[in-house]
């Protein structure tokens, strides 16, 4: 589900490693740091669309900030911590993981197709999501043999 505010409209992803468990205490306080963050960017000249990409790793948890600016430009904020409330801005030169990666990827489609054309479809943007849920491994054998 879109968060929907007054100035911006927002698509969150959930990324899960394996076996890790997310509550909803967890995604609100993402979107609590998330909000900030697109605060800063609205006056830096967000055009009130961006993507937020909640990844709970391993040994880490990752907050991806992305919003779509002017110019066709984008602002990636990134912010790291082994808990959730222990969230701060990742290290200079921190980039996204490949995860974070391969959603970032399907949102810039999404936003060069329906928001980047003559006919800018901002719902067809809000409904164009990614399934982060974990997929079957495909082995190469066919089921049932």
């Amino acid at each position: 589900m879109p968060w929907r505010y007054s100035n911006r409209l927002v698509k969150p992803y959930l990324i899960t490693a394996r076996g890790r468990q997310w509550d909803d205490q967890m995604v609100e306080f993402s979107r609590a740091t998330a909000t900030r963050q697109l605060e800063f960017d609205d006056a830096m000249g967000a055009v009130g669309l961006a993507v937020v990409v909640l990844h709970l790793g391993e040994g880490a948890i990752y907050l991806v900030v992305q919003s779509w600016a002017r110019d066709f430009h984008s602002r990636i904020s990134i912010f790291s911590g082994i808990e959730i409330d222990d969230l701060r801005p990742a290290p200079i030169g921190a980039g996204p993981g490949v995860w974070e990666q391969e959603v970032l990827s399907h949102e810039r489609t999404s936003y060069v197709t329906h928001i980047l054309t003559h006919d800018v479809d901002v719902d067809a943007w809000l409904d164009d999501a990614l399934d982060t849920r974990p997929q079957p491994r495909y082995d190469g054998i066919p089921s049932g043999t």
